[in-house]
């Protein structure tokens, strides 16, 4: 009996020692890393379903067995879940000088996330609280990841206990120990691919918006609206948009993902239909593709819910989005059976969507473990989806025009032909005639309807060219004496003038794009737009740099398909530092500078902005300003227009002359003078250019 007892005592001991040492851990040395370091694998991960456990429980292992999650992974993958998980991870430093490290814990999307740092005696010596159930500003680093910084004594021990909540997202719980340099370096890399990225879909977006104005057509503002909220519910899910679009409001925070997930897939299903344009046919297609419309409405009231209605929508809506995505295949499939052939582009945006939504899928759920793929597969995707697209949609509205052509050039052989039966059959068949003259007067009123359009979609352009140019408040705001004169030869113009503040410097430029009227605006707003991004997407401060990257933007925009396009611009472009000193480069285009009586001309280099057969880099002129110095950044429509008595041109010289008699005048005065002598120099005479005149006095 004795015997037994003592057979029982030892077996229970065993037990217990074995279930003690199952779980031990060894201490991670960290007290050399190069970079970065993952912690995961080293951790114990426990479940909390029920919120139950406290932070004693975890330190001195009261919790249950079965709770005890196994972590083969880096970055530990627990699916849709509502539960706490909590890991324990036992860390040492065993070098003689104190450690700073920044510890980077789960992912944006988690509501809470709590570390603890405990020394070797298990009392707390760092403590942190966040996450998207927090104020952004809460946060320890103000990061879109959760990011903690943490100091780590010499040739001590402590363990790192990391508590984290979801409302139902797929939950993942990285933990890297981050030396601070390469942290800041790896950001600084990140954000620099995360700019190329979101700089696409906003240039899509403004690209377009104005088709969708000028055309006033549906398909656009759906592929528009489509493209914003794709693009906002990207930064939901990077963690941006809770940084910086809504960062004291943590209940947006938290729904904003399924919110815009929702509309973004809603826009997507209302811009599809219409691209596939089935009408009457297929429609056990278009009833189908109804009752995905209504799920998605669905999931977007769900959006709004909370608890369990709110936790299955995570994977309701992930699963909707995959199956609408093939759904979309299949529909260009049956519009190809249907002898209607779907756009290259269309195929392969959603072929590498569907590509990239399955890859990312995949990393998710850690079948593929790849960190950059469960980060990047759907920005990549999207990425090339949003371009594919942008490029149908572009060869949309050029078969939309090549299709006015062809109608207005069949409507011209029309008019001929019925002038032709008129003058045969006039003294034979005048009853004939008058009913073939009625043909052409109605013929004409669609001509007259038609061309009244085009007119009107040309003076829009005007109002948008015009919204683009600074104006004159601005312009006064500024500058303290300055004036622009700006005469477009048609409706809109190929010149453009450009005036930016940035970084205490003032950038202003005058240009000459190729041609005018209709094509040279186009060219104009592209201009434009180019220069914006040169000082605020690539920060670029000197001028012969920005015209060299303008060079190269132009260059890359007008010659994106297998179409070559040699159009491009003449420019004057000056950055003042507002307090002497003035920075000057040109394409084809000089600058004057006026000083004591004294017209000082500074060439520009040789060459255009745009193709040129022997391209060299733009030269950067530098100028001391003196008080009383006048500028004049110019195009070549004021020296070129033909007139006078012999209706010759007025060319350069006369141009300095004029600039020189009125320069002790006020700029008011000058720039009516200056207004006045080209009218009269032209005289009944048609103004053969585009005119665009900048003066600034300093």
């Amino acid at each position: 009996m004795n015997l037994l007892k003592t057979k029982s005592t030892l077996t229970l001991l065993l037990l217990v020692i074995l279930h003690a040492t199952s779980y031990s851990q060894e201490f991670i040395e960290i007290g050399s890393i190069q970079e970065s370091m993952h912690l995961a694998k080293k951790s114990i991960l426990v479940e909390d379903k029920d919120g139950a456990y406290s932070l004693n429980d975890i330190i001195n292992e009261k919790y249950e067995a079965s709770h005890i999650k196994e972590v083969h992974n880096d970055i530990p993958y627990i699916d849709f879940t509502s539960s706490t998980y909590w890991m324990k991870i036992p860390v040492q430093n065993s070098s003689l000088t104190a450690v700073k490290y920044y510890i980077e814990v789960a992912r944006p999307l988690t509501n809470k996330v709590n570390l603890i740092v405990l020394d070797e005696f298990n009392k707390p010596v760092q403590e942190f609280k966040t996450g998207d159930d927090f104020q952004f500003n809460q946060r320890p680093l103000k990061h879109k990841n959760f990011v903690f910084p943490v100091e780590f004594q010499a040739n001590s021990k402590y363990k790192l206990v990391v508590q984290a909540t979801s409302d139902g997202e797929i939950l993942k719980l990285p933990v890297k120990l981050w030396q601070i340099e390469a942290f800041t370096q790896f950001t600084t890399i990140e954000n620099f691919f995360l700019g190329l990225y979101y700089g696409l879909f906003l240039l899509v977006i403004v690209f377009f918006t104005f088709f969708g104005i000028a055309l006033r057509q549906r398909l656009y503002v759906y592929f528009v609206t489509y493209v914003f909220f794709l693009g906002l519910f990207q930064l939901s899910l990077d963690g941006l948009a809770y940084q910086y679009l809504w960062p004291q409001l943590p209940w947006l925070g938290n729904h904003a993902i399924l919110i815009l997930a929702a509309i973004s897939l809603l826009s997507m299903l209302l811009y599809v239909r219409k691209f596939l344009e089935f009408a009457d046919e297929h429609r056990t297609y278009n009833k189908i593709y109804s009752i995905f419309i209504g799920l998605t409405i669905l999931g977007l009231a769900l959006s709004f819910s909370s608890g369990t209605p709110y936790a299955i929508n995570f994977p309701f809506l992930n699963g909707l989005s995959f199956i609408v995505v093939f759904y979309f295949l299949y529909g260009i499939v049956l519009r190809a059976k249907s002898g209607q052939k779907t756009e290259f582009p269309i195929v392969m945006a959603f072929i590498f969507l569907c590509l990239g939504a399955i890859f990312f899928i995949l990393s998710n759920v850690n079948i593929i473990n790849n960190e950059f793929l469960a980060a990047n597969a759907l920005k990549v995707g999207s990425a090339i989806e949003v371009t594919f697209l942008s490029i149908a949609m572009a060869s949309r509205y050029r078969q939309t025009q090549v299709e006015k052509i062809e109608a207005q050039q069949k409507a011209f052989e029309a008019l001929e032909e019925v002038n032709k039966l008129k003058n045969e059959q006039t003294e034979r068949l005048e009853k004939l005639v008058a009913e073939r003259t009625q043909e052409i007067v109605e013929k004409n009123d669609i001509l007259s309807s038609q061309n009244h359009e085009i007119i009107n979609s040309i003076n829009y352009a005007k109002r948008l060219q015009d919204a683009i140019l600074p104006s004159e408040k601005s312009m006064k705001q500024l500058f303290k004496d300055s004036f622009v004169i700006y005469k477009p030869k048609d409706i809109v113009s190929g010149d453009f003038y450009w005036v930016e503040e940035m970084d205490d410097n003032l950038f202003f430029a005058v240009a000459d794009c190729t041609g005018h009227g209709v094509p040279g605006a186009m060219v104009s707003v592209l201009g434009n737009n180019s220069l914006n991004r040169c000082i605020n997407e690539f920060k670029l401060r000197e001028p012969a740099e920005i015209l060299d990257k303008l060079t190269e933007l132009i260059e890359n925009t007008l010659n994106k398909n297998a179409t070559s396009v040699s159009d491009g611009m003449d420019i004057t472009l000056c950055v003042w530092d507002k307090k002497s000193k003035l920075q000057f480069a040109g394409a084809n285009n000089p600058l004057y500078l006026i000083r004591n009586g004294e017209l000082i001309e500074t060439k520009g280099d040789k060459q255009p902005i745009g193709k040129f057969f022997k391209r060299e880099p733009f030269t950067t002129h530098e100028f001391e300003l003196k008080a009383g110095d006048s500028i004049y950044l110019f195009s070549d429509g004021y020296a070129d227009q033909f007139g006078g008595p012999k209706g010759k041109k007025l060319k350069y010289a006369s141009f300095k002359n004029y600039l020189l008699e009125l320069n002790d005048k006020d700029s008011n005065s000058i720039k009516s003078e200056l207004s006045e002598r080209f009218e009269a120099w032209k005289g009944e005479l048609e103004q053969i250019d585009d005119v665009c005149i900048m003066h600034v006095k300093f």
